[in-house]
C-alpha cells in the first residue's frame, strides 16, 4: 500500500507592502496647511517626483499640500488687489478736529495728511464741527442754517483781535450724506496765510 501524504492548504498570496511616504509628501501638507506656500510648493513638486518612481508614497499628500499652497497664493493676490485697487474710504469720511489748520480750503474732503500746525502759514482753520442729528438729508436749502450756525460757533470760538477772515462751511451733499458723512465743518478762511490760530 503507498503512503500518502496529507495534503498541504494552498500557501496564501502575501500582500504587498505599501511603499513608505515620502517625508516631502507630509512637509508639503504641513507647509499648506500653515500657510507657508512657497515652501509647501517646493516640497510637493519634490514629493511629486520621488513618489513617481514607486519606492516611496505619499502622492495625496502632496497633491492635497500643493492645492493648499496654492489657496494661499491666490488669498494673498486678492488681498493684495484689494489694498491697491479698491478705494480708501478713511480719507473720503476724514473728520478734522477742531482746531486743525491747513494750507488751503479743500476740494471736496479734508484730507488728515493736510492737517498743519496752525503756528505755520495757512489759510483755513477748522473752528466748530456740527453733527447733523436724523437720516433724511437736510437738502441743499439747509446751508444757508448751516452758515448762520458757524457764525454763532466763531462768535464764542475766535479772539477779539482775530485775523480778518471769512466764515464758510463745509456740509455733506446728497451723495456724500448717502454715504454716511453727517457733520458740517465750519472753516475760518483767510484770503492769505496767517500764522496762529484765531481762537480766543
Amino acid at each position: 500500500m503507498t503512503y500518502q501524504s496529507p495534503a498541504q492548504p494552498p500557501e496564501t498570496p502575501t500582500a504587498p507592502s505599501s511603499p513608505p511616504t515620502t517625508a516631502w509628501a507630509v512637509a508639503a501638507l504641513i507647509f499648506g496647511i500653515i500657510g507657508a506656500a512657497v515652501i509647501g510648493i517646493i516640497c510637493g513638486l519634490v514629493a511629486l517626483r520621488k513618489t513617481r518612481t514607486g519606492h516611496f508614497g505619499g502622492r495625496t499628500l502632496a497633491i492635497a499640500g500643493l492645492i493648499l499652497s496654492g489657496l494661499w497664493i491666490v488669498i494673498g493676490i486678492i488681498a493684495v488687489v484689494a489694498i491697491v485697487v479698491l478705494p480708501d474710504d478713511s480719507e473720503d469720511h476724514f473728520v478734522p478736529a477742531v482746531g486743525s489748520c491747513f494750507a488751503a480750503e479743500p476740494d471736496g474732503n479734508f484730507s488728515k495728511s493736510d492737517v498743519l500746525p496752525c503756528d505755520q502759514p495757512h489759510k483755513v482753520e477748522v473752528f466748530a464741527v456740527i453733527t447733523l442729528p436724523g437720516d433724511q438729508y437736510p437738502g441743499d436749502a439747509a446751508a444757508e442754517k448751516f452758515l448762520d450756525r458757524c457764525s454763532g460757533e466763531f462768535a464764542q470760538y475766535a479772539a477779539e483781535d482775530a485775523p480778518n477772515v471769512d466764515i464758510e462751511d463745509l456740509h455733506p451733499t446728497a451723495e456724500s450724506w448717502a454715504e454716511g458723512v453727517r457733520t458740517v465743518k465750519c472753516l475760518a478762511v483767510s484770503e492769505d496765510p496767517i500764522t496762529g490760530s484765531v481762537k480766543g
